[in-house]
């Protein structure tokens, strides 16, 4: 298996990522039931934020946290949702690519993923 380097390579996570995500039971129906996400807007832009964190791009315009708090009115997310979204990240990044890019994108993810359950979190408590 080759790194993380191009464009491309972010296409191939992220379409595995989400195509896989889809059917988990714990955050596979936020997206398509609570969000009914539409994946020809979404998938582009996801491109755009993973490849402006891993390979400098800078065609991601957008405040990432919009969303998940707009989610998190309808179905309060918590540590547990983000852990499997780390969980399912990951495994997906380690079907496809190794290397040090790779480690980063998985790094990245889970400062990502505990950064965003504690806001949240903080959002949700009484």
């Amino acid at each position: 298996m080759h790194d993380i380097a191009s464009r491309d390579d972010i296409k191939v996570f992220v379409d595995a990522f989400y195509g896989g995500m889809k059917s988990d039971d714990l955050v596979g129906h936020i997206f398509l039931d609570v969000m009914q996400v539409d994946w020809t807007h979404h998938l582009p832009k996801m491109y755009d934020f993973w490849e402006m964190l891993l390979l400098d791009g800078s065609n991601y315009k957008g405040a990432p946290m919009r969303p998940h708090l707009e989610i998190n009115q309808k179905v309060p997310l918590t540590m547990a949702h983000f852990d499997r979204w780390f969980e399912l990240f990951s495994q997906t990044l380690d079907a496809h690519f190794a290397g040090p890019k790779t480690e980063e994108a998985k790094t990245k993810a889970w400062n990502i993923a505990q950064t965003w359950a504690y806001k949240l979190q903080l959002i949700n408590e009484p």
